[in-house]
């Protein structure tokens, strides 16, 4: 799913969530990030999280975040939010080759949001609940995928700094809350195993991404914590789609809250997460 928005402010509707999970939540007080410049260009790149897959009728929290950082300005920031959904690390990293559509937005780009990653660990999925996975956690099988998504997702910000060739840009990495389902679909679905196993892996998977994206100078903006609380014990359902795997409305809004935040800190710095793997024994 790709959406290209240029010349335009980007509409931020948010209805009643038709088509999401709804959830009353009370007003917060939402971050004011950093005035790009005008006419600035924002390029969101990633799986189905930035393409707002599972939610339909959504505003994507790439398009949320352009428009909190157009504010009130006469030319707004320009929009092109290519997520994907399916997309590993590898096919993001495949659409930045020199040539490629992508490649060609990232070249034109002030700021680039980057969340890639949690379909690299669905094809041992199968292995997982069949209780085939391994290791002493029973996580084994998972094991391998982590140094191959940090060298991805190190090939993937490097390219961006290639197709750049030095301009300022922005960087900003997101973490994940979850790599699969979670909240009351996961646990009706797995039981409160795997949501305990899936957490101890998301975690693992946001130090590679939180590692990578402070080596290479980018921000991490850290989900975990968003979606379920300082102490990482909290239900993210009332933030998720129907499916148990995507945001609705709200979560898209939080997403959107977490990467203003970190434009506010400024970028350039790793926004550490408050959560490591070791705090966790799934098993």
């Amino acid at each position: 799913m790709r959406r290209w928005i240029l010349g335009v402010p980007v509409a931020v509707v948010i209805p009643l969530l038709a088509g999401c999970s709804a959830t009353v939540a009370p007003p917060v007080a939402r971050p004011q990030p950093q005035s790009p410049p005008a006419g600035a260009t924002l390029v969101g790149l990633g799986d189905s999280i930035p393409a707002g897959d599972g939610c339909p009728g959504c505003t994507p929290f790439v398009e949320l975040f352009g428009d909190q950082l157009s504010g009130d300005d006469a030319l707004p920031v320009q929009v092109a939010n290519l997520g994907v959904g399916g997309w590993t690390s590898t096919d993001l990293l495949d659409s930045l080759e020199p040539g490629a559509y992508d490649a060609d937005a990232v070249r034109d780009a002030d700021l680039v949001t980057v969340t890639i990653g949690a379909n690299d660990f669905y094809a041992e999925l199968d292995d997982y609940l069949d209780g085939d996975c391994g290791g002493d956690d029973g996580l084994g099988c998972f094991e391998p995928v982590l140094p191959e998504l940090q060298t991805t997702l190190t090939s993937v910000l490097d390219r961006i700094a290639e197709l750049r060739a030095g301009q300022p840009t922005a960087v900003l990495v997101t973490g994940y809350w979850d790599v699969f389902p979670d909240g009351d679909v996961a646990r009706e679905l797995y039981g409160p195993q795997f949501l305990r196993d899936s957490a101890a892996l998301t975690l693992r998977a946001n130090d590679v991404i939180s590692e990578v994206a402070g080596a290479e100078g980018a921000t991490y903006v850290d989900l975990f914590s968003t979606f379920k609380g300082t102490w990482g014990d909290g239900d993210p359902t009332g933030l998720l789609a129907d499916d148990g795997d995507h945001p609705n409305q709200i979560g898209h809004q939080l997403i959107a809250d977490a990467l203003s935040s970190a434009a506010v800190a400024g970028s350039g710095s790793t926004e550490a997460s408050a959560f490591t793997s070791s705090e966790w024994s799934p098993r």
